[in-house]
Protein backbone atom coordinates (compact mmCIF):
# COMPACT_ATOMS: atom_id res chain seq x y z
CA UNK A 1 0.00 0.00 0.00
CA UNK A 2 2.94 2.35 0.91
CA UNK A 3 4.85 1.67 -2.06
CA UNK A 4 1.70 2.23 -4.30
CA UNK A 5 1.26 5.38 -2.72
CA UNK A 6 4.29 6.06 -3.13
CA UNK A 7 4.47 5.40 -6.95
CA UNK A 8 1.10 7.13 -7.37
CA UNK A 9 2.06 10.39 -6.26
CA UNK A 10 6.06 10.47 -8.02
CA UNK A 11 3.79 9.79 -11.58
CA UNK A 12 1.10 12.50 -10.93
CA UNK A 13 4.17 15.18 -9.96
CA UNK A 14 5.88 13.99 -13.23
CA UNK A 15 2.23 14.99 -15.00
CA UNK A 16 1.82 17.90 -13.09
CA UNK A 17 5.48 19.29 -13.87
CA UNK A 18 5.72 17.87 -17.73
CA UNK A 19 2.11 20.00 -18.06
CA UNK A 20 2.76 22.78 -16.70
CA UNK A 21 6.69 22.62 -18.69
CA UNK A 22 4.80 21.63 -22.14
CA UNK A 23 2.56 24.22 -22.23
CA UNK A 24 4.45 26.71 -21.18
CA UNK A 25 6.94 26.46 -23.74
CA UNK A 26 4.60 25.91 -26.50
CA UNK A 27 3.10 29.22 -25.80
CA UNK A 28 6.37 30.89 -25.93
CA UNK A 29 7.83 28.32 -28.45
CA UNK A 30 10.62 26.99 -26.80
CA UNK A 31 12.25 24.33 -28.56
CA UNK A 32 14.90 22.01 -27.38
CA UNK A 33 14.90 19.78 -30.35
CA UNK A 34 14.31 19.95 -34.70
CA UNK A 35 11.93 22.67 -35.58
CA UNK A 36 8.22 21.78 -35.69
CA UNK A 37 6.49 24.81 -35.35
CA UNK A 38 4.67 23.47 -38.56
CA UNK A 39 3.33 20.50 -36.98
CA UNK A 40 0.24 20.82 -34.96
CA UNK A 41 1.75 23.12 -32.78
CA UNK A 42 0.90 27.00 -32.39
CA UNK A 43 2.45 29.53 -29.84
CA UNK A 44 0.57 32.31 -27.82
CA UNK A 45 -3.74 31.85 -26.97
CA UNK A 46 -3.58 29.81 -30.90
CA UNK A 47 -2.62 26.56 -28.53
CA UNK A 48 -5.66 26.34 -26.88
CA UNK A 49 -7.19 25.14 -30.30
CA UNK A 50 -5.66 21.94 -29.84
CA UNK A 51 -7.41 19.09 -28.17
CA UNK A 52 -3.87 17.69 -27.30
CA UNK A 53 -2.82 20.85 -25.27
CA UNK A 54 -6.63 21.12 -23.57
CA UNK A 55 -7.00 17.50 -22.63
CA UNK A 56 -3.00 17.59 -21.23
CA UNK A 57 -4.18 21.04 -19.19
CA UNK A 58 -6.74 18.89 -18.20
CA UNK A 59 -4.51 15.66 -16.83
CA UNK A 60 -2.26 18.25 -15.31
CA UNK A 61 -4.67 20.07 -13.34
CA UNK A 62 -6.29 16.71 -12.14
CA UNK A 63 -2.77 15.37 -11.17
CA UNK A 64 -2.55 18.43 -9.21
CA UNK A 65 -5.82 18.07 -7.41
CA UNK A 66 -4.91 14.06 -6.76
CA UNK A 67 -1.51 15.57 -4.96
CA UNK A 68 -3.65 17.79 -3.10
CA UNK A 69 -6.06 15.23 -1.95
CA UNK A 70 -3.75 12.18 -1.76
CA UNK A 71 -1.47 14.60 0.59
CA UNK A 72 -3.58 15.76 3.00
CA UNK A 73 -5.87 12.59 3.25
CA UNK A 74 -2.47 10.63 3.54
CA UNK A 75 -3.85 8.06 1.06
CA UNK A 76 -3.90 7.18 -2.76
CA UNK A 77 -7.81 5.77 -2.89
CA UNK A 78 -9.52 7.40 -5.03
CA UNK A 79 -13.04 9.02 -3.93
CA UNK A 80 -16.02 8.81 -6.35
CA UNK A 81 -15.82 12.53 -7.24
CA UNK A 82 -12.27 12.59 -8.01
CA UNK A 83 -11.87 8.58 -9.90
CA UNK A 84 -14.73 10.43 -12.34
CA UNK A 85 -11.86 13.44 -13.11
CA UNK A 86 -9.13 10.44 -13.10
CA UNK A 87 -11.42 8.77 -15.71
CA UNK A 88 -12.23 11.52 -17.47
CA UNK A 89 -9.20 13.16 -17.82
CA UNK A 90 -6.80 9.91 -19.10
CA UNK A 91 -9.61 9.28 -21.57
CA UNK A 92 -8.54 12.48 -23.14
CA UNK A 93 -5.28 11.92 -23.16
CA UNK A 94 -4.80 8.82 -24.28
CA UNK A 95 -7.66 9.74 -27.58
CA UNK A 96 -4.49 12.44 -27.85
CA UNK A 97 -1.86 10.01 -28.10
CA UNK A 98 -3.73 7.35 -30.32
CA UNK A 99 -4.81 9.55 -32.99
CA UNK A 100 -1.45 10.47 -33.18
CA UNK A 101 -0.11 7.77 -33.41
CA UNK A 102 -2.46 6.16 -35.54
CA UNK A 103 -3.88 8.50 -37.54
CA UNK A 104 -1.66 11.66 -37.54
CA UNK A 105 1.70 10.41 -37.44
CA UNK A 106 1.49 8.06 -40.34
CA UNK A 107 0.38 10.72 -42.41
CA UNK A 108 2.67 13.59 -41.73
CA UNK A 109 4.97 14.64 -44.58
CA UNK A 110 7.63 15.44 -41.87
CA UNK A 111 8.04 11.82 -40.79
CA UNK A 112 6.08 9.60 -38.11
CA UNK A 113 8.55 11.17 -35.62
CA UNK A 114 8.05 14.57 -36.03
CA UNK A 115 4.47 15.05 -33.92
CA UNK A 116 6.90 13.22 -30.73
CA UNK A 117 9.32 16.20 -30.93
CA UNK A 118 9.53 19.37 -28.85
CA UNK A 119 6.68 19.52 -25.87
CA UNK A 120 4.88 17.16 -28.29
CA UNK A 121 7.11 14.72 -27.14
CA UNK A 122 5.15 14.87 -23.63
CA UNK A 123 1.53 15.87 -24.99
CA UNK A 124 1.27 13.11 -27.36
CA UNK A 125 3.47 10.43 -25.23
CA UNK A 126 5.03 10.75 -21.88
CA UNK A 127 2.16 12.73 -20.17
CA UNK A 128 -0.66 10.28 -21.64
CA UNK A 129 1.66 7.02 -20.93
CA UNK A 130 2.08 8.39 -17.40
CA UNK A 131 -1.76 8.84 -16.81
CA UNK A 132 -2.58 5.63 -18.26
CA UNK A 133 0.63 3.49 -15.65
CA UNK A 134 -1.00 5.76 -12.94
CA UNK A 135 -5.06 4.90 -13.13
CA UNK A 136 -4.75 1.50 -13.94
CA UNK A 137 -1.89 0.26 -11.80
CA UNK A 138 -1.75 3.15 -8.54
CA UNK A 139 -4.62 4.46 -7.92
CA UNK A 140 -7.47 2.26 -6.51
CA UNK A 141 -10.81 3.82 -6.02
CA UNK A 142 -12.83 3.73 -3.03
CA UNK A 143 -15.91 3.01 -4.52
CA UNK A 144 -16.12 1.37 -7.34
CA UNK A 145 -17.44 2.59 -10.90
CA UNK A 146 -19.90 1.57 -12.57
CA UNK A 147 -20.07 0.42 -16.34
CA UNK A 148 -22.55 3.47 -16.71
CA UNK A 149 -19.81 5.55 -15.62
CA UNK A 150 -17.69 4.84 -18.14
CA UNK A 151 -19.49 7.60 -20.48
CA UNK A 152 -17.55 9.61 -18.57
CA UNK A 153 -14.63 9.36 -20.27
CA UNK A 154 -16.48 11.02 -23.37
CA UNK A 155 -17.13 14.35 -21.49
CA UNK A 156 -13.44 16.37 -22.82
CA UNK A 157 -13.95 15.28 -26.25
CA UNK A 158 -17.97 16.19 -26.26
CA UNK A 159 -17.06 19.75 -25.43
CA UNK A 160 -14.50 20.06 -27.28
CA UNK A 161 -16.07 18.89 -30.33
CA UNK A 162 -18.90 21.22 -30.00
CA UNK A 163 -16.45 24.37 -30.13
CA UNK A 164 -14.57 22.15 -33.10
CA UNK A 165 -17.61 21.38 -35.00
CA UNK A 166 -19.02 25.24 -34.56
CA UNK A 167 -15.67 26.60 -35.21
CA UNK A 168 -16.07 24.78 -38.58
CA UNK A 169 -19.52 25.38 -39.57
CA UNK A 170 -19.07 28.93 -39.06
CA UNK A 171 -16.07 29.43 -41.56
CA UNK A 172 -17.07 27.21 -44.23
CA UNK A 173 -15.97 27.68 -47.87
CA UNK A 174 -18.62 27.26 -50.92
CA UNK A 175 -20.29 24.64 -48.35
CA UNK A 176 -16.75 22.81 -47.58
CA UNK A 177 -15.01 22.86 -44.75
CA UNK A 178 -11.46 24.27 -44.69
CA UNK A 179 -8.14 22.79 -43.33
CA UNK A 180 -7.54 25.57 -41.07
CA UNK A 181 -10.50 25.15 -39.23
CA UNK A 182 -11.10 21.29 -39.79
CA UNK A 183 -7.27 21.43 -37.74
CA UNK A 184 -7.18 17.69 -37.85
CA UNK A 185 -8.78 16.59 -41.16
CA UNK A 186 -11.17 14.46 -40.06
CA UNK A 187 -13.94 15.63 -42.52
CA UNK A 188 -11.50 15.55 -45.84
CA UNK A 189 -12.91 18.48 -46.87
CA UNK A 190 -16.49 17.28 -47.29
CA UNK A 191 -19.04 18.58 -44.80
CA UNK A 192 -21.25 15.32 -44.68
CA UNK A 193 -18.31 13.40 -43.35
CA UNK A 194 -19.24 14.68 -39.92
CA UNK A 195 -22.51 12.11 -39.67
CA UNK A 196 -20.13 9.91 -39.22
CA UNK A 197 -16.79 10.86 -38.15
CA UNK A 198 -18.21 12.37 -35.01
CA UNK A 199 -19.99 9.77 -33.97
CA UNK A 200 -17.23 7.24 -34.70
CA UNK A 201 -15.08 9.38 -32.30
CA UNK A 202 -17.18 9.55 -29.33
CA UNK A 203 -17.41 5.65 -29.79
CA UNK A 204 -13.68 5.23 -30.09
CA UNK A 205 -13.38 7.51 -27.10
CA UNK A 206 -15.79 5.47 -25.31
CA UNK A 207 -13.69 2.23 -25.67
CA UNK A 208 -10.68 3.95 -24.36
CA UNK A 209 -12.52 5.04 -20.98
CA UNK A 210 -13.90 1.67 -21.11
CA UNK A 211 -10.74 0.00 -21.13
CA UNK A 212 -9.35 2.11 -18.50
CA UNK A 213 -12.01 1.60 -16.22
CA UNK A 214 -11.38 -1.73 -16.94
CA UNK A 215 -7.87 -1.72 -16.18
CA UNK A 216 -8.51 -0.26 -12.77
CA UNK A 217 -11.28 -2.34 -11.70
CA UNK A 218 -9.24 -5.68 -12.69
CA UNK A 219 -6.02 -4.51 -11.49
CA UNK A 220 -5.69 -1.96 -8.75
CA UNK A 221 -8.81 -1.86 -7.14
CA UNK A 222 -9.28 -5.42 -7.12
CA UNK A 223 -6.04 -5.78 -5.03
CA UNK A 224 -6.87 -2.83 -3.02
Amino acid sequence: MKNRFIAATVFNCGIFVLTLFSIISTIVGFQFMDNTTWEFSASNLAAFRYFTVDSNILAGIVALVYLVYSVRQKKNTLPRWLSFLKLAATTGVTLTMMVTVCFLAPVSDRGFFALFKNSNLFLHFLIPVLCIVSFIFFEPVEKQLRFSHTLIGILPMFIYSIYYTTNVLLHLENGKPTFQYDLYGFLGGKLSNIWFVMPAIYLITWLFSLGLWFGNKKIVSKSN
